[in-house]
């Protein structure tokens, strides 16, 4: 009979702390959604918005991934050379942009850009360029200048001997992947 009684209080004790839990739960959801819908207000990149940049080895691989806002995913082209990557702006001012490898290859995203327009600052938030210690991506680079009128974004990636890729598109939160064979 002890057990019974034990059981019942601490059942209604359980139902009274849910009752109260489920009258305050809407009220906090509420506020924090006023809240945050208040302070987020979607960057223009007159395109898509690159937010940022991420790589990392697999045992067969290495993957890079362009991290992308909400919208349509763009189209992308891609090119390989062998000479260094420059960047930015006209022949009078480029500079080679600081990472190694055997060959380039560069990634052009149109219509896509790291700049909100409407507010005049990047929504970019990877370095420009960056370098790394895997068997076939040996390092990530920038190669553009924010140009309203071109929307377009412009990244290369240096890659080791002999390295095969292949690029593709996911979404659910959007992105471009390249995964380079080792």
């Amino acid at each position: 009979m002890r057990v019974k009684r034990t059981a019942r209080l601490g059942a209604s004790v359980a139902a009274f702390a849910m009752g109260v839990l489920c009258l305050a739960a809407p009220q906090a959801q509420a506020t924090g959604s006023a809240a945050t819908a208040a302070a987020t207000v979607a960057p223009d990149c007159q395109g898509m918005c690159v937010l940022g940049v991420r790589a990392a080895t697999h045992p067969e691989f290495d993957r890079f991934v362009i991290d992308l806002g909400e919208g349509a995913i763009p189209t992308w082209t891609t090119s390989v050379q062998t000479t260094p990557l420059t960047c930015c702006g006209d022949e009078t001012n480029e500079h080679v942009v600081p990472i190694q490898g055997a060959q380039y290859l560069k990634i052009y995203l149109s219509p896509a850009t790291r700049y909100d327009f409407a507010n005049q600052t990047s929504v970019y938030t990877s370095p420009d360029f960056q370098t790394y210690g895997f068997p076939s991506l040996k390092g990530q680079g920038l190669t553009d200048i924010v140009d309203p009128e071109a929307r377009a974004f412009h990244i290369g990636l240096a890659l080791g001997d002999h390295s095969s890729y292949r690029i593709f598109k996911l979404t659910a939160p959007n992105r471009i992947v390249v995964d380079i064979n080792h």
